[in-house]
């Protein structure tokens, strides 16, 4: 006979399981965004760094994680993107993608795919250019 303590033990044990089984596939991917000028950001900048599957070329990228970094004054300034492990599959081309904005206009965006997961290490220093001012 399971007495009325060691029931309630039983289901709170079971309702931890699913939230630790979820947690374990849970990956975080860190680094810098980094650019060169000596200049400090606008005060209002958003700096957006993207975790991009890339792999169809006839249709949009999929966003995978992303983080919004505000009150960013300089660089190199920190992200981190939390991501769920089962979305990144083998074969598939993965980016990561970093632009700095002030409102709508664009200050600064990487040239180069940044390519991750293809089995060397992950490069998570990304280099933005500024755009030049015509394009803003």
């Amino acid at each position: 006979m399971i007495s009325r303590r060691g029931i309630i033990g039983l289901l709170a044990t079971s309702l931890l399981l699913p939230a630790a089984n979820a947690a374990a596939r849970d990956t975080m991917l860190m680094g810098t965004v980094n650019y060169r000028e000596r200049m400090a950001l606008p005060p209002n900048a958003t700096v957006l760094v993207q975790l991009l599957d890339i792999s169809l070329a006839d249709a949009p990228a999929q966003v995978i994680a992303e983080d919004r970094i505000t009150g960013a004054t300089g660089s190199p300034i920190p992200y981190r993107l939390r991501f769920d492990q089962t979305l990144i599959r083998p074969r598939r081309t993965y980016t990561l993608q970093a632009r700095i904005s002030e409102g709508d206009r664009l200050l600064f965006i990487n040239t180069t795919r940044l390519t991750v997961f293809a089995g060397g290490r992950n490069n998570t220093r990304i280099l933005v250019q500024r755009v030049s001012s015509e394009h803003r």
